[in-house]
């Protein structure tokens, strides 16, 4: 299966993290495998495939994840939480997505991430609250 990529582009590589755990904790997704760090001039390119336009606003921390749903899914939930972070989805159907799966494994795994034990889901559920 062809996962969802998210790229997250950040100030720094702690604001990078903050935005990755609240995707899981509060976006109910599950990041699979380790989150990558990816070089700036890629991750502009990346952007402007997505996009179509050159990004105007310059980051420090570039970092790349997979996520277990599909992009229309992680799109609306990212709608729904705001991350500190500038988030883009790169869809499996998109070039970004072949040339950032072509160097994932030359890639930096991001040090110091660790998904939160319990997403809010599972924290609602603990508590007998019905999830809607």
């Amino acid at each position: 299966m062809r996962n969802t990529i998210i790229l997250v582009r950040a100030d720094n590589f702690h604001k990078a993290s903050v935005a990755l755990s609240d995707l899981v904790r509060y976006g109910g997704m599950r990041i699979l495998g380790d989150p990558r760090i990816i070089p700036p001039a890629l991750s502009d390119w990346a952007f402007e495939q997505i996009s179509g336009e050159k990004p105007r606003k310059r980051f420090n921390a570039h970092v790349a994840a997979q996520v277990d749903l599909p992009p229309a899914k992680v799109i609306g939930r990212l709608m729904d939480i705001h991350p500190p972070a500038h988030i883009l989805v790169v869809p499996p159907d998109e070039n970004a997505w072949e040339e950032l799966m072509r160097q994932w494994g030359t890639l930096e795994k991001l040090r110091g991430f660790h998904p939160p034990k319990r997403t809010k889901a599972e924290e609602l559920r603990g508590k007998g609250r019905k999830i809607g």
